[in-house]
């Protein structure tokens, strides 16, 4: 996997908080546990969503949905992969879309934290962050 993909993988990690949690998962010991839809929402932004070939999916981990991003070619990007002890059934995935067209307010949060802003209509805007596939 490219060394950006890791580096945008790691700026979206260090920039969730437990108030971007549902109340359901605050609180969790496990720091990336709760937050794979707004993850994983944050990330498809940064990799420059749909028009680069990623897709949000989600599969069943232990009883539970999981999200995380797939591109056409197969590669998965997953930033909260860490808060599994065994594998994820990736195979099992199936293509989902988010709640908002644009960034929800989660997302923006991290997104700001990352060193971007998050403006209306689709229109991300991030210094420093390269676009695309590379």
């Amino acid at each position: 996997m490219p060394s950006i993909r890791l580096d945008l993988i790691h700026a979206v990690q260090q920039a969730l908080s437990d108030d971007l949690r549902r109340p359901q998962w605050q609180g969790h010991v496990n720091s990336l546990a709760g937050h794979c839809y707004v993850a994983s929402e944050a990330l498809l932004w940064l990799v420059g969503g749909k028009s680069q070939g990623w897709a949000p999916q989600t599969v069943r981990v232990a009883g539970v949905t999981h999200w995380y991003l797939r591109h056409t070619d197969g590669t998965i990007l997953d930033p909260t992969r860490g808060q599994f002890e065994g594998p994820v059934p990736y195979e099992n995935g199936r293509g989902r879309g988010f709640l908002t067209p644009n960034p929800s307010k989660r997302a923006c949060v991290v997104l700001a934290r990352v060193g971007g802003q998050c403006m209306a209509g689709l229109r991300y805007k991030t210094a420093n962050v390269p676009r695309g596939k590379s």
